[in-house]
């Protein structure tokens, strides 16, 4: 009896988050609020913060992490290598200027004047200043610039910068590994780069391959597991080497395209973890994330306070020039907007820290506290900058890429 007590508790505690979760991101999702502001929202309603109803556990920590390998996997399908053809050199300054030089500035004031150690500074800078893919291509398509020069280059940018934010979080929550990581992340790299050009040379070939397989009967599972199969795999490599397996899931999720599936059948895997990621994984994994937060108090106040701040007026500011300066077909102010969104990416790195041993608590690189610093920021500036993106902003709408 016990043990059903146990099932009837945690399957209680999912309904509740998943509940909240979906109603609270949709009600603010028509209000212009990205809806992962209302997901973490339940769980810090739901969790210690507010209410105390559900405690955070280490079962939900193991559905968080089978909840972000999907997520992620399904980021790296749709941020695909042709994102990085258009426009890379453009594409790197903006990640200078939405992403580098305001995480710099924010590293050098929390680690000199906030107090915070160096792996802190890193984790909490990285979290509230890295714009998030998953949000960010929401914008770009309701906004109907997914598929203009202007979509391309902002989505290059910000593929580009979660690359970072997860491999620099990942060597500073282990600096002995930096020798192991980095090489293996550059080569990793490269033999991405390898494989595509090869699948692309051969594309006839490796869509007869699938399409064989997709006519057979129970062919579609066959394919889908496989996929499934081999991202875990790679992210089983990447954890070998060092690195967390989040990057893994993005880069196995990269060389899955039209050119390899099909255009059909590529359409399918889309809608179906597009499906399964909007219903059930991304709402319980923010509301998951939300449960570990607590209202910050005291010196936490300050820390947050100035590192939102220099997050917004930095990189708020470097956006809007650069965009005046490369992109003619939306406004600057929406640029800024679309750029200082935060999201996944920002809790991925924070919880990455909170779970890995360090010194600021026991089996953990970052307190409580300071990851409630992060999710706080991240929801504020999630909040501040979609405000500032309208569809009225969009200025050339004619010059579209197909």
């Amino acid at each position: 009896m016990q043990r059903k007590s146990g099932i009837t508790s945690l399957i209680t505690s999912i309904l509740l988050l998943l509940i909240i979760a979906l109603i609270l991101g949709e009600l603010l999702e028509r209000y212009g609020v990205p809806a992962v502001v209302g997901e973490i929202l339940a769980g810090v309603i739901l969790g210690p913060a507010i209410l105390n109803y559900i405690q955070p556990s280490a079962i939900f920590s193991s559905i968080s992490e089978i909840s972000l390998f999907f997520i992620i996997l399904y980021i790296g399908i749709e941020a695909t290598t042709d994102t990085f053809r258009a426009g890379f050199g453009k594409s790197i300054i903006l990640t200078m200027t939405s992403f580098i030089v305001p995480v710099l500035v924010m590293i050098y004031i929390s680690f000199d004047f906030l107090g915070l150690n160096l792996t802190e500074s890193i984790v909490l800078s990285i979290a509230i200043g890295v714009p998030s893919i998953s949000i960010i291509s929401v914008l770009l398509k309701d906004n109907g610039i997914l598929k203009m020069n202007a979509g391309n280059l902002i989505l290059a940018s910000v593929i580009l910068s979660d690359i970072i934010a997860l491999a620099v979080t990942s060597i500073s929550l282990d600096p002995k590994k930096i020798y192991i990581e980095l090489p293996g992340i550059v080569i990793f790299l490269l033999f991405v780069v390898i494989i595509d050009r090869s699948i692309r040379k051969n594309s006839d070939r490796v869509m007869g391959f699938f399409d064989r397989i997709h006519a057979m009967e129970r062919g579609e599972k066959i394919i889908f597991g496989a996929i499934i199969v081999g991202a875990l795999f790679v992210s089983l490599l990447f954890e070998l080497i060092g690195v967390t397996y989040v990057l893994g899931a993005f880069f196995a999720g990269i060389l899955i395209s039209d050119v390899v599936l099909g255009e059909d059948l590529n359409g399918k895997l889309k809608r179906t973890l597009s499906r399964l990621n909007d219903s059930f994984f991304i709402p319980i994994f923010f509301s998951i994330a939300g449960l570990e937060a607590t209202i910050p108090g005291g010196g936490y106040v300050k820390i947050l306070v100035v590192l939102v701040l220099l997050s917004a007026g930095i990189g708020g500011a470097l956006n809007y020039l650069a965009s005046k300066r490369m992109i003619m077909q939306i406004k600057p102010r929406m640029t800024m907007g679309i750029l200082g969104s935060r999201g996944a990416i920002g809790i991925i790195v924070a919880s990455l820290a909170l779970y890995q041993p360090g010194i600021s608590a026991p089996g953990r690189s970052i307190s409580s506290s300071l990851y409630s610093v992060a999710i706080f920021g991240i929801l504020i500036l999630s909040i501040a900058f979609a405000s500032l993106v309208r569809k009225e902003d969009v200025v050339n709408a004619s010059d579209s890429e197909t």
